[in-house]
């Protein structure tokens, strides 16, 4: 089992969604929990042209592509950062917004951590 954290942006996303699309989240999260770094496709796979080691769930949930993008912390946490729904939208613009999105807010968590801002479920900080 992996802890899985959530970034504010996530928790803003995943809020607004329709229940029936949350729910389908809800299970792809659980599954990342239950799994971890051995998650594999087609539930999870790497995000190509990104600085960072980021990831994404795809999620299918009532004919929409929802994407979580995700990375593992130094603590091999999960860390959902954003969320997006793919339907309907042209492949190379989704992700190239995505990432750029996703790479501002992970290294905002990162600097974040290392001032010891997340280590609330940690013993002893460094």
């Amino acid at each position: 089992m992996v802890e899985v954290i959530a970034t504010d942006e996530f928790l803003e996303w995943f809020d607004a969604l329709e229940k029936v699309h949350s729910l389908s989240v809800a299970v792809a999260v659980t599954k990342l929990e239950t799994e971890g770094v051995a998650l594999g496709h087609p539930a999870s796979s790497a995000i190509n042209g990104c600085s960072f080691a980021l990831r994404e769930l795809r999620v299918k949930s009532s004919g929409h592509a929802l994407r979580v993008f995700y990375a593992f912390d130094p603590q091999r946490d999960a860390v959902l950062i954003i969320g997006g729904d793919k339907t309907g939208q042209n492949s190379d613009d989704f992700y190239k917004r995505m990432i750029a999105v996703s790479e501002r807010i992970w290294k905002e968590y990162l600097a974040e951590q290392a001032r010891g801002e997340h280590d609330d479920d940690q013993e002893g900080g460094e």
